[in-house]
């Protein structure tokens, strides 16, 4: 599995027509709302919420900035602009603090992530509960994909590093891209090889 350190390119600020005081004020109170232990808001939430933003307008920027993470997905990248606006509607956006466990071993979680920003850790847990780490993923790659063909069981846990924002959607509604467009299933299809090979070469090393 390959680390990458792509960074998530455009803020969803940047797809809304607001002033640079406006967006500075937003971003002022998401760090006041952290500094007192909050859960800070979206910065597009505040936004609507002091009116500086119309709910329209909120829900396009979202939808632009969905697309544009997908497109630079590696298996979404090849897609059209009308097939990336119609995949777009059946991912949703999840924030997950540092240090969460977001998916866990074992378990069953039919759901496919794209790392919109932030880093992940993708590890394994023995029998014995000894921690073995996979690799650290960022941006633009896609994480949960082994799942698909273990019937939605979880074959590693990962865990957000810092800050960390996922499209999220179920494998059932995706389904149609990887089995009968090929572009998509292929990429699709190399990418599990590539991780399942990587995770079985860090399984088979000797325990220090």
């Amino acid at each position: 599995m390959q680390d990458s350190d792509k960074q998530d390119t455009k803020r969803l600020g940047e797809y809304l027509v607001v002033s640079r005081p406006v967006l500075q004020n937003a971003v002022k109170k998401q760090g006041q709302e952290l500094k007192r232990g909050d859960k800070p808001r979206p910065l597009g939430e505040i936004l609507f919420q002091n009116g500086d933003v119309s709910r329209d307008e909120l829900e396009t920027a979202i939808r632009h900035q969905r697309v544009d993470r997908l497109r630079r997905c590696p298996v979404f990248s090849t897609l059209s602009e009308m097939e990336l606006a119609a995949i777009s509607q059946r991912f949703s956006e999840v924030s997950v603090p540092p240090g969460t466990q977001f998916i866990v071993q074992d378990e069953p979680d039919p759901t496919l992530f794209v790392i919109a920003k932030g880093q992940v850790e993708v590890y394994r847990t023995t029998l014995d509960g000894k921690h073995i780490h996979i690799a650290n993923v960022g941006p633009p790659e896609p994480i949960g994909e082994m799942g698909y063909f273990q019937g939605g069981i979880r074959t590693a846990s990962v865990r957000a590093i810092d800050a960390t924002e996922l499209l999220r959607a179920e494998y059932n509604a995706l389904s149609h891209y990887f089995e009968h467009v090929p572009r998509v299933a292929h990429e699709f299809m190399r990418i599990v090889d590539r991780r399942r090979r990587a995770t079985e070469q860090v399984m088979a090393q000797p325990s220090g």
